[in-house]
């Protein structure tokens, strides 16, 4: 029952030959007629890069536009040797172009092949990705990702059933820092051991990345289910780090979603195990996150918000605005300052949405866009200062700045060329942390603080009462004056208690030679009682609203 494979294979076409073992590898097929300046490719090749067919006519033209520009010289030049005879072999790392247009690194090899005088007719062989992902990971001895997905594409039943559990090694690093990479890899192996014991048969277990894995259960199995599952894996880890008498001490989280999101796509089912991880991590680690939409609503909003906050930036800050409130000299109750207060209008594909401070400016803060947005409101908060100190000499303008902006930025030096820019009286500027800045003596803070001292910038401690407003901010760091949170105004208003304390802490910043503006003050009975108080400063809704500039001025400047 020999047969001579030349002759089983002679009645076919190149296509068909290139077609049938193209399908048993990942590498891209090609023959190159040299003479004649054709090539015939695979048609996976076709697929993944930017070429129009597998046919190619005129080859050098038809291939070099998918060809990385910065590589074509180099790959043009090796080829003209190949046609002059000079070179047999082509072994060349360069990239190509996938179907998006970014650059794919690949080894492409080929042989000549000469006819009977010696000149080149053919270059044959095949191109690979080297930037591929491995399909398997030596260390634990499991499958990646990239079989992981494999595996969810080879299902020919739909997926109605089952679990995917994100598992996460917690602070690996301390593992590779104080142990060494090798006892890392050792434990690698060892908690990958550990899960094996724990799956059962149709349960399969992948290496994702460095300290992470993932369970695949298509099953008839719940999250009660991956709950009992990763209680079982922990215990048996637990039993693992007695065995090595507490070498090292470690937990791992664990993130899992119903196997039915496999269903809308790997890309997006990544997405959503991947953000389990990450919340159960956020739980305090050594912790189990069932995916629930709410929360992952919650996020993709803050990555909207995120990226239109990006784009807002990149844009001329278009989307920011400014608006201002009046602040009041008690006693008189006339305007001698305003504080200068962030908004932001987000552009959806419903409208225009304005995005409240709250939930912003957190993001900004996290993401440190804080620092050029910051430098924005200054700016424009410096230059309406300017403006209305034609019309009230004395104005001063409040602007609020992000601890961020202090440790990350340089935004003392901002402030200081804003006041030169606009040849503006330091005093005229009152700078004031925000609440969400965690107000401490450290070194950034201290040097920042110096230098609103020495340039006679006053400094503002904001929303007294809460977060980490508290008694030793008022020693420690000698504000000019300092505001009192609303809602700490609004009990006051509403309780004897309440009004007695708030009555004392008047009397004690006014003893340390700081001055007290108070937040919130929204009816004139509340007026009159901060006035038999001492209060010096007031702001609230009963005296204004934020607004935009152009309103502001028209309200309170020229009608002052």
């Amino acid at each position: 029952m020999s047969q001579d494979i030349f002759t089983l294979f002679g009645g076919m076409t190149t296509e068909n030959l290139m077609e049938i073992i193209s399908e048993s590898m990942d590498d891209f097929l090609y023959v190159f007629d040299i003479q004649n300046n054709k090539i015939e490719i695979s048609q996976s090749a076709v697929n993944r890069f930017k070429i129009s067919s597998r046919f190619l006519n005129n080859a050098l033209n038809d291939v070099m536009p998918a060809v990385y520009e910065e590589d074509r010289e180099m790959l043009m030049r090796h080829l003209s040797d190949v046609a002059a005879g000079k070179e047999k072999f082509h072994n060349l790392h360069y990239r190509w172009l996938d179907k998006e247009g970014r650059p794919v690194w690949i080894n492409c090899r080929g042989v000549v092949v000469d006819d009977d005088k010696g000149n080149p007719v053919y270059l044959i062989g095949c191109l690979n990705e080297t930037g591929n992902q491995r399909r398997a990971d030596n260390v634990t001895g499991l499958l990646s990702g990239s079989e992981f997905y494999e595996y969810l594409r080879s299902q020919k039943d739909t997926i109605s059933a089952g679990f995917l559990m994100h598992i996460g090694i917690d602070d690996f690093w301390r593992i590779n820092s104080s142990c060494g990479s090798d006892y890392g890899d050792y434990i690698l192996k060892n908690v990958a051991d550990c899960m094996k014991e724990c799956i059962s048969d149709r349960q399969r277990l992948y290496h994702l990345v460095e300290d992470q894995y993932l369970i695949a259960d298509l099953q008839d199995h719940n999250m009660e289910d991956a709950a009992a599952l990763r209680k079982k894996i922990c215990r048996k880890i637990n039993e693992f780090i007695v065995s090595e008498q507490y070498k090292s001490i470690f937990t791992v989280s664990v993130g899992a979603i119903d196997a039915r999101f496999a269903l809308e796509g790997y890309e997006e089912c990544r997405k959503k195990f991947e953000f389990s991880l990450k919340c159960a991590k956020k739980m305090g680690k050594n912790s189990f996150y069932s995916f629930q939409q709410e929360d992952y609503n919650v996020f993709l909003r803050k990555e909207k918000i995120i990226a239109a906050l990006r784009r807002s930036i990149a844009e001329r800050y278009e989307g920011f605005d400014v608006y201002y409130q009046p602040i009041m000299e008690c006693v008189s109750e006339t305007m001698v300052g305003a504080e200068a207060l962030m908004r932001f209008t987000m552009n959806t594909e419903e409208g225009m949405e304005v995005i409240s401070p709250m939930e912003f400016i957190p993001l900004l803060e996290e993401t440190g866009l804080i620092i050029p947005a910051g430098r924005f409101i200054l700016k424009e908060a410096a230059k309406m200062c300017c403006e209305i100190l034609q019309f009230i000499p004395d104005f001063q303008m409040n602007i609020n700045v992000s601890y961020v902006q202090i440790t990350q930025g340089s935004v003392e030096d901002d402030i200081i060329e804003v006041i030169k820019k606009y040849a503006l009286d330091p005093a005229s500027i009152c700078i004031e942390m925000t609440e969400s800045g965690f107000i401490d003596m450290t070194i950034p803070f201290i040097r920042f603080r110096h230098k609103l001292e020495s340039n006679r910038i006053h400094f503002v401690i904001d929303d007294f009462g809460t977060g980490y407003s508290n008694l030793h901010c008022i020693s420690d760091m000698n504000p000019d004056y300092i505001k009192i949170d609303r809602d700490f105004t609004a009990k006051a208003m509403d309780g004897q208690r309440d009004y007695e304390l708030f009555k004392n802490i008047i009397t004690m910043i006014h003893s340390v030679n700081a001055r007290i503006c108070v937040e919130g003050i929204e009816q004139r009975e509340w007026c009159q009682k901060m006035k038999k108080m001492g209060a010096d400063l007031l702001q609230g809704y009963f005296y204004g609203k934020p607004c935009k500039k152009s309103d502001f001025i028209t309200n309170y400047v020229r009608g002052n």
